[in-house]
């Protein structure tokens, strides 16, 4: 599904569900989940073909918005895993005129897709540190199965789409999965 470009409205720039859920299963098909590929841009709606998506890419990185995917030999699977790979403090006035290449609509929806990936590294880096501590009780506590347990738990979560989550998202439009079921 093609985004409508020819919507300016300030009130419709959140993602869709879908399109939170798509942006996450692409990055997690990817070597470096937490660095947003060239494409992500496109799976999410923002940029209408792939190649306006990889020049959108490359403007955020040019810019200091967004971190460049490690090549294989500069950066440890750890440190590529826990970096930050956003800076959202890069947006500034400026930013309009560094995103030329696509629409003012799609500028605000890529500026609310630049939130949800920060809020989604500051999510999988608190994973990290649970995942850390529970390996760390695992060491002292060999074979504790509920330690056992919490850790598969915590990868668990690391891979959860956000529509699965059942907790509501920032810069994403409520839908399925943003709102808790009700029983009675």
């Amino acid at each position: 599904m093609k985004p409508n470009f020819a919507n300016d409205s300030k009130d419709d720039v959140d993602l869709s569900p879908q399109q939170a859920d798509q942006i996450v299963a692409y990055q997690l098909a990817s070597k470096y989940p937490r660095y947003l590929g060239e494409n992500a841009f496109f799976v999410g709606g923002v940029t209408d073909s792939e190649a306006n998506s990889k020049k959108v890419h490359k403007g955020l990185v040019k810019h200091g918005i967004i971190h460049p995917i490690p090549e294989d030999s500069s950066s440890s699977g750890q440190e590529a895993a826990e970096t930050m790979t956003v800076n959202t403090a890069g947006i500034t006035k400026a930013f309009a005129n560094q995103m030329a290449i696509i629409s003012v609509h799609a500028q605000r929806k890529l500026v609310g897709l630049l939130f949800f990936w920060e809020e989604e590294c500051t999510r999988w880096k608190l994973l990290d540190q649970e995942e850390r501590e529970i390996i760390d009780a695992l060491k002292t506590h060999e074979g504790n199965t509920d330690l056992q347990c919490a850790l598969e738990a915590v990868r668990m979560k690391m891979k959860m789409l956000p529509s699965k989550r059942g907790e509501e998202t920032a810069n994403v439009a409520k839908g399925a999965g943003h709102e808790l079921p009700v029983y009675s």
